[in-house]
């Protein structure tokens, strides 16, 4: 096989097929329905559950909430593909995943991804060395914690364990040599990827402004497939992965 440029071998996936059970994390523990807030929308909260995408359920794979006060207890099992960089992550939206990767190409943005599946045992080393970073660099143990904790998920509760999440990184922010940083929003693949990647079922999954709601601090760089209808539902309306399944939650009790 052979690739374009130097960047397209780093974003090629292959896929090994590993059939096992999907682990099922039992009820989800929702946000109140007064902190929806649509920021890109004129619409009330009851209109919004009205102008629902028909499908979309407390039951649909693509929508599994991981987060603080939903946590998981084992690693899920999956299917896997892979990245060229070696990033496993989710069998199911290989299709989905590569799609928006060569738009991006055409729109000429090219990304990196920096991290896709997680393990429990991997994400607890991924927070201890962040905070570890921190108690070398002077700061306390309570200043340590509370820096990583607005970043780095907790072992059983980050996303990534569902394999439908990235770290993206385009080349225009690599190119200086810079890491994982809020500021990465500004440039122009980031923006490319906000702006677009609904189109192919991804949303930005923490929001700026947003930190109360889905607990995590805005990251430009972290996406979440969730499916096209829904992801652009929560784009068109400026909502959370949270917000939209109180939106469901709401309608479904309403209607029993």
């Amino acid at each position: 096989m052979k690739f374009k440029t130097k960047w397209r071998y780093f974003l090629m996936t292959v896929v090994v097929l590993i059939t096992l059970p999907v682990k099922n994390i039992g009820a989800i523990e929702l946000i109140d329905t007064e902190l929806i807030e649509p920021f890109k929308s004129d619409l009330t909260v009851e209109e919004l559950v009205e102008a629902l995408p028909e499908d979309a359920s407390l039951d649909d794979p693509a929508l599994m909430l991981i987060n603080r006060e939903n946590r998981l207890e084992a690693d899920l099992d999956m299917e896997f593909a892979w990245t060229g960089t070696g990033h496993a992550y989710n069998a199911n939206i290989f299709e989905e995943f590569n799609a928006l990767i060569t738009a991006a190409e055409q729109a000429g943005y090219y990304f990196e991804t920096v991290s896709a599946h997680r393990t429990i045992a991997y994400q607890a080393m991924n927070f201890d060395s962040r905070y570890n970073m921190y108690i070398a660099d002077g700061y306390s143990d309570a200043d340590a914690f509370y820096m990583t904790d607005m970043f780095i998920a907790p072992a059983d509760a980050t996303e990534h364990s569902t394999g439908l999440a990235f770290d993206l990184l385009g080349t225009d922010w690599q190119e200086y040599g810079r890491d994982l940083h809020q500021a990465y929003g500004q440039y122009g693949s980031a923006i490319w990827l906000a702006e677009n990647g609904h189109d192919y079922g991804f949303i930005l999954r923490y929001l700026e402004g947003k930190a109360h709601i889905t607990g995590y601090e805005y990251e430009p760089w972290h996406i979440r497939y969730v499916g096209k209808d829904h992801a652009s539902f929560m784009y068109e309306h400026g909502l959370t992965l949270e917000e939209y399944l109180a939106l469901i939650n709401l309608r479904d009790t309403a209607e029993v």
